[in-house]
């Protein structure tokens, strides 16, 4: 049987890290842009709605309508604000405005790796090489053609130097499945990006590219080093035609789920965070890459993925 128990998810605000990443050294990061492709597809919303309250408005007869949120705030999903003003992939996530950040490390990973193998919370640090003092932060926003992650991560050290496995070195892993009838396999509305803390981006996702394709359609990153090298941010807007979508209704799920690398670029240093880990029935796969996964994980397994909500 697959799945142990999940963490919740703990939900936490711009400042919380208690780091200003928006202070970083201009020249520390670079920006690497692609244009998109389109595919076919739109995924149905599975959210809850609230029901519709009204107010009167002293003075007047009109009723005052209560704006409803259509995104059920839950463990495992994230929510997708719409961008009140352009972002601009630079690194810099200070046009964000109060974006809500979810937090991963090790004490509520629901999945830690190792060069050895998978690890507890107690353990990670002895037998996984996760450094102490590990964290994730990890946002979400929307607009009309494109989903955008920022991702704000502290580690002791940032580093690796490989140019053909990122994820050997500091990066950070975006899992999004737009498939509207998952079943485990990728399909090629289905993306693992990584994006490492040199700006390399490479999509593990679709099964056409099972190797990597480095430099994927549709994807712009950029990233930002901390001054005194113990952080980094990633900040990537991705067009939702590479998800199956032309656009994301209110209320609309799309698969998330976020993975934290730490190494020196090579797969014997190499620790691995992930946030989410779905349970889920015996998925119905038949790609070899999904059913002989072992460990089971995201990136084997699209139903492995949680949540994100379009607001």
């Amino acid at each position: 049987m697959r799945r142990l128990a999940v963490p919740v998810a703990l939900w936490l605000g711009a400042s919380a890290c208690g780091l200003d990443f928006d202070r970083f050294d201009p020249d520390g990061g670079t920006t690497g842009a692609t244009d998109g492709g389109a595919h076919d597809g739109t995924v149905d919303a599975a959210a809850d709605v609230a029901e519709a309250a009204t107010t009167d408005a002293p003075g007047s007869d009109a009723p005052q309508e209560t704006t409803v949120n259509p995104c059920k705030l839950a463990a495992g999903t994230v929510l997708a604000p719409k961008a009140t003003a352009p972002i601009t992939i630079d690194g810099d996530l200070g046009d964000w405005g109060a974006a809500a950040f979810t937090l991963l490390e090790a004490s509520n990973a629901a999945l830690i790796m190792g060069p050895t193998g998978t690890c507890t919370a107690a353990n990670a640090t002895s037998q996984c090489l996760v450094p102490a003092g590990e964290t994730a932060e990890v946002a979400l926003l929307t607009d009309s053609a494109n989903l955008y992650v920022g991702v704000r991560v502290t580690v002791p050290n940032v580093g690796g130097t490989s140019t053909t496995a990122p994820y050997t070195n500091d990066a950070v892993e975006i899992y999004l499945r737009g498939d509207t009838t998952p079943t485990g396999d990728y399909s090629a509305d289905d993306h693992q990006y990584v994006i490492d803390w040199q700006n390399l981006v490479t999509d593990y996702g679709p099964p056409s590219t099972g190797t990597g394709q480095a430099s994927p359609p549709g994807v712009t990153s950029a990233v930002k080093v901390a001054l005194g090298n113990g952080a980094y941010v990633v900040e990537a807007k991705i067009a939702l035609t590479e998800l199956g979508q032309t656009s994301l209704a209110s209320g609309q799920l799309l698969g998330f789920d976020l993975g934290v690398d730490h190494g020196q670029g090579t797969a014997a240093t190499r620790s691995f965070l992930v946030w989410w880990m779905s349970a889920h029935a015996v998925p119905k796969c038949t790609s070899a890459k999904c059913t002989g996964c072992n460990p089971d994980q995201p990136y084997c397994d699209t139903l492995d993925f949680g949540l994100v909500c379009a607001e």
